[in-house]
């Protein structure tokens, strides 16, 4: 294993911080620098509670002190360029920091479309703490009652459902429908859309905004059928764009989404690995080049280029994007590919779904839930699946499936599954939904001679 004496980090959010602390778990003597713009280490997932004041900016801040507690040196200043001729890394202050081995982990930003208006007081996007604070002060000071979600990827889903739970009324504007961007297919987004809509939300799907009104604060917003919708705010929730500058103007590899990194995360430069928001990822299922800008494959890619750093090997599973979410009090949740992108990239494919209980029938107060397994017939494995859950619990079956897409399991496979039953907790066996679903696909991909 080669020995390296200085490892730079530029960032420090899902990537940078679990890099810094793997890199010291595995070679405490080794020389950690990280550079920051962040104000702090938050978990970004908490930033839509944050806004309605269901969780605090302290209770979702990590503390620094586990950074000096192992040695970590942080700096709080923007990195400006990288010199890799030289291996050093240039701050706005001046000042210079050599590196052995390089992170990049400058994450991405929230895109905000060229609307005429976009720049009015009342719009927000939301990534960071400082965003979250912004958009919970303008909801009590301006004691807003109505709100405008432009999108509806994860944080758009999230935050159309704790605004409306705060009491304000709620209008989704989507560009196709609800569940797209999550990766839910049509059947599935549509109860997902009808329970919104008995939640009192306003889907305007296939539309799109094409001003908003104001003068100094936003007013109104035009839709592209010439409708006018009122409102005190606007979050807009259209997606996020790599921060692909700083690593652009090294001469780094740029891919179609985002920076190119090998199996290994490491970039066109062999001294310098990126991971997280920053670079796009290869798809288990289409293997095609992919953006997976969900915190545990920033987390996982960290700690795996930490230990890549100092001379391992180990790659970085290929994407599969699994996503779970808690939307008023349904979950939903997906992994791999869905029915229209199978269809899309050539698969012949076969679909099953299976509706179950969170607890055995005997019992009182079980759950209803709805699981969609997605398989390909020349391979009869398992590309997808969807679930969407009136409990928290058995949406965490996503994860039983991704680790079957990911080793990948048939159906045959799938009909044998033996989950862990007991009547509160499960479904009784016999009505497990993952095997049953299996067992429907089960005739028509073994069928006898």
């Amino acid at each position: 294993m080669s020995k390296i004496n200085k490892l730079v980090i530029i960032g420090c959010a899902g990537v940078g911080g679990p890099a810094a602390m793997m890199a010291k778990k595995v070679d405490p003597s080794l020389d950690v620098t990280v550079i920051r713009e962040e104000e702090n280490f938050l978990t970004r997932c908490a930033t839509p509670y944050i806004s309605v004041e269901r969780a605090t900016v302290e209770a979702s801040v990590k503390d620094d002190g586990m950074f000096h507690a192992v040695g970590t040196k942080l700096v709080n200043v923007k990195a400006t360029s990288i010199d890799r001729k030289e291996k050093t890394v240039t701050t706005a202050d001046g000042e210079v920091y050599p590196y052995d081995k390089l992170i990049l982990a400058t994450g991405g930003r929230a895109i905000v479309p060229p609307i005429p208006g976009v720049d009015l007081e009342g719009i927000f996007t939301l990534r960071t703490s400082r965003d979250a604070v912004n958009i919970r002060d303008w909801v009590n000071e301006k004691k807003a009652r109505n709100a405008v979600v432009y999108g509806a990827g994860a944080t758009g889903l999230e935050m159309a459902s704790v605004l409306a739970e705060k009491g304000l009324k709620v209008t989704m504007v989507v560009r196709s429908y609800i569940g797209r961007t999550v990766s839910l297919d049509v059947d599935m987004s549509n109860e997902l859309q009808k329970y919104y809509e008995e939640k009192g939300v306003i889907i305007r799907s296939r539309e799109v905004i094409t001003e908003i009104e104001g003068e100094k604060e936003v007013k109104a917003v035009v839709l592209s059928s010439g409708d006018k919708i009122e409102t005190d705010m606007i979050i807009l929730s259209l997606g996020v764009r790599p921060n692909i500058e700083l690593a652009e103007d090294a001469g780094l590899g740029i891919g179609e989404y985002g920076l190119e990194v090998n199996e290994y995360l490491q970039t066109s430069d062999p001294d310098i690995y990126a991971g997280g928001d920053l670079i796009e990822y290869e798809h288990l299922i289409t293997k095609k080049p992919i953006l997976g800008q969900i915190r545990p494959n920033a987390v996982i890619g960290g700690r795996i280029i930490a230990k890549n750093v100092q001379g391992y090997k180990i790659e970085f599973p290929k994407l599969l994007n699994s996503f779970a979410a808690k939307l008023f009090d349904k979950s939903i949740a997906s992994v791999g590919v869905t029915e229209a992108i199978a269809r899309e990239e050539g698969f012949d494919i076969f679909v099953t779904k299976q509706a179950a209980k969170s607890k055995h029938v005997m019992m009182d107060g079980g759950k209803p839930y709805t699981v969609k397994l997605i398989f390909d017939r020349d391979t009869k494995r398992v590309i997808g699946a969807q679930i969407i859950a009136d409990d928290e619990r058995s949406v965490r079956y996503i994860d039983v499936i991704a680790l079957a897409i990911r080793n990948g399991c048939t159906a045959l496979d799938l009909t044998t599954l033996r989950c862990a039953g007991q009547p509160e907790l499960s479904p009784e066996p016999s009505a497990e939904p993952i095997t049953i679903a299996a067992e429907g696909a089960f005739k028509e991909l073994y069928p006898l001679p």
